[in-house]
């Protein structure tokens, strides 16, 4: 049933994606070019489906329209780094949970440790040290693509509910791994476990179950 169901979630995005809708690259962010809330869907060089010629997702995420009409972009922007000033090249994992987990994983594959890494805060000195690590964890997530989804009205308890069943259907974890990420996925060392038992750079839905009414949400909302 879930591998059926993975199938028609990935059949639907193909669809979507040939009717001129195009993944972009986080190195290459415009705010105009972005709705005010949506889903954005991840991709990584290297992950694939069972099918070879497919790409697998391997993050999900989701922003409603609320307060802060440039949500979606100012957070979008923190994934990627900095691209001018003191910290050109890298970023502040503080901001952003994609570059905490990315960071974890290059220290443990590289035996390389930054042991401010985990700490809230961080004056100008740290953010100095920080920043050959920063700098690699922006070399790669700027290899990513991102499928940004605009939703018409998106509040947040519809978002939310397609976020997590996403999640909950594309996850692994305590389940027969379908789709599951490539031997030299770097998310394979995350510091996390719930990252790397989902084979998603997610936590937050990895251990849930998934509704499968909200395929049919998600097919309303691809339609639009």
């Amino acid at each position: 049933m879930r591998k059926r169901d993975l199938d028609t979630l990935y059949r639907m995005l193909e669809d979507y994606e040939e009717k001129a809708v195009n993944r972009i690259a986080l190195s290459e962010l415009s705010r105009t070019s972005l709705p005010l809330g949506g889903c954005c869907l991840y991709w990584e060089p290297g992950e694939k489906r069972g099918d070879p010629a497919k790409q697998r997702i391997v993050r999900v995420e989701s922003y409603p329209l609320g307060k802060d009409k440039d949500e979606m972009y100012s957070q979008l922007i923190k994934h990627r780094g900095t691209i001018a000033g003191a910290y050109k090249g890298g970023g502040n994992h503080r901001e952003s949970i994609l570059r905490h987990h990315i960071g974890t994983a290059l220290m443990n594959k590289n035996q390389d440790f930054c042991d401010s890494w985990e700490e809230e805060r961080a004056n100008a000195a740290v953010r100095k040290k920080e920043h050959p690590l920063e700098s690699i964890v922006s070399s790669v997530i700027s290899q990513m693509q991102v499928l940004i989804i605009p939703v018409k009205n998106p509040d947040a308890n519809k978002l939310k509910f397609v976020e997590q069943n996403l999640i909950a259907l594309l996850s692994n974890w305590g389940k027969e791994a379908i789709d599951p990420p490539s031997p030299g996925w770097l998310g394979h060392y995350c510091s996390n476990v719930l990252v790397r038992g989902s084979g998603l750079w997610n936590t937050n839905g990895v251990m849930l179950k998934y509704d499968r009414q909200f395929l049919a949400i998600m097919s309303a909302i691809l339609l639009n």
